[in-house]
């Protein structure tokens, strides 16, 4: 069995996020499943040797169905305000529902 989101046949996909490494879209296919938003990653990226150093050319998309672009753009709209609102210095912890307030005199070890 697969964990790979299911598909319809022909289902349409709209990009709503396009970022420049593999690993930050991991991230926000990751945000957008635990939603339960279908995601995928889109590789855009282009290669060609040589490459000036001063250009960057990957690029990869995430793509969600096209009935629920709307809803995802917005998640990820609420994400960003929360983490731009999130005061740099305190003692939070910045989660997919947000930031959550941590107590730094707490030990993790037990």
């Amino acid at each position: 069995m697969s964990d790979e989101p299911k598909e319809t046949t022909g289902q349409d996909w709209s990009g709503v996020a396009s970022v420049g490494t593999e690993a930050e879209a991991s991230f926000i296919v990751g945000f957008l499943e635990s939603r339960g938003i279908s995601a995928r990653i889109v590789d855009k990226s282009f290669s060609q040797n040589p490459v000036p150093a001063d250009e960057d050319l990957a690029s990869f998309d995430v793509a969600v169905p096209s009935d629920r672009s709307e809803e995802a753009a917005a998640a990820l709209e609420k994400r960003d305000e929360d983490f731009a609102s999130a005061t740099e210095g305190e003692a939070t912890l910045m989660t997919d529902e947000g930031p959550a307030e941590i107590d730094p005199t707490e030990s993790g070890s037990n």
